[in-house]
């Protein structure tokens, strides 16, 4: 099993997962046992439970809401073992689904994965798909997670499978160039290659948009995407690959849509959650958000707790 050497850094060193009742975590549960095995991490199952009704009285007062705990931990016992049967053949899963250590909590599930996680030191949390719930997205597990989570959040949306192509977009921010270092690192465990991209956003009364929007004049613009490649390219150029295979692209457009058009040629995204263009995202939303809203591929998002702004 590949272990991780000295110069990389050792994230993560706990995972947690998280099971639903719909079915939509069992490629995330499979993602989970896989980056376990790979990374050397221990892995954890959570499941939240509808929390008991505190004015319906005692839990002992209340024999059909604990029956139906217990029955409902069953039932993901079962379902827990039918998704690691059914793990893709590529991925080579060796561990018994019945040794995972599983968690049954009651309470609102972003509230027992974010407590669950700093419990177990859990630096690492990963999720299914992301819920769409219209244009402000308010109120979804992911982005209640995202929001909070202690370091990362990897969002799988469809059966995983080996991770041989990385694309790791970055604004050239200290926390997008951290993310670069995860995606670096996993890339050397991996055996994988690494994309790295930057999309450059012509302003607009100060505030980066689309390219089709009229803003400063050609020759301006022209200055500013030619600094900002020189930039980008020296930055890649210093940077610390420790022999992993790379290379970069300098995009014009709105970054999350320059990230995702290139999903289809990698097998995993890494970013970070904030950075130069990191406006609060209850607001206007965010690259990184925007990007796992979407993305057809996994996501890894790196949060980092001094970042002023909420994603």
């Amino acid at each position: 099993m590949p272990t991780q050497s000295a110069n990389t850094s050792a994230f993560p060193s706990q995972i947690l997962c998280a099971l639903d009742l719909e079915g939509r975590a069992g490629h995330a549960v499979n993602a989970a046992i896989w980056l376990s095995e790979r990374l050397e991490a221990p892995v954890e199952i959570i499941h939240a439970f509808p929390p008991r009704p505190v004015l319906w009285g005692r839990e002992e007062d209340m024999p059909e809401w604990v029956a139906g705990r217990e029955a409902t931990g069953r039932a993901l016992r079962d379902s827990l073992r039918a998704i690691v049967a059914d793990a893709p053949t590529e991925l080579g899963l060796r561990t018994d689904a019945g040794k995972l250590r599983f968690h049954i909590t009651a309470g609102h599930p972003v509230q027992v994965i974010l407590e669950h996680a700093r419990a177990c030191r859990a630096d690492l949390i990963v999720l299914g798909p992301h819920k769409k719930r219209g244009w402000l997205d308010v109120g979804s597990t992911a982005r209640g997670v995202l929001g909070h989570a202690p370091r990362g959040v990897w969002v799988q949306p469809e059966a995983p499978r080996p991770v041989r192509r990385i694309l790791a977009p970055v604004d050239l921010s200290p926390d997008s160039l951290h993310a670069l270092s995860v995606a670096r690192d996993l890339a050397r465990v991996f055996g994988a290659r690494v994309t790295v991209v930057l999309a450059f956003a012509p302003p607009v009364l100060g505030a980066p948009v689309r390219s089709s929007v009229p803003g400063a004049p050609d020759y301006v613009i022209d200055r500013m995407r030619h600094e900002e490649a020189a930039h980008f390219e020296s930055v890649v150029g210093a940077f610390d690959w420790l022999g992993v295979a790379h290379e970069a692209r300098f995009e014009q457009g709105d970054p999350a849509e320059s990230v995702l058009a290139l999903q289809d040629a990698h097998d995993l995204i890494v970013m970070g959650t904030h950075g130069r263009t990191g406006l609060s995202a209850a607001i206007l939303g965010s690259v990184a958000h925007g990007v796992v809203r979407s993305s057809r591929i996994p996501v890894l998002a790196l949060r980092y707790p001094r970042s002023a702004f909420v994603l």
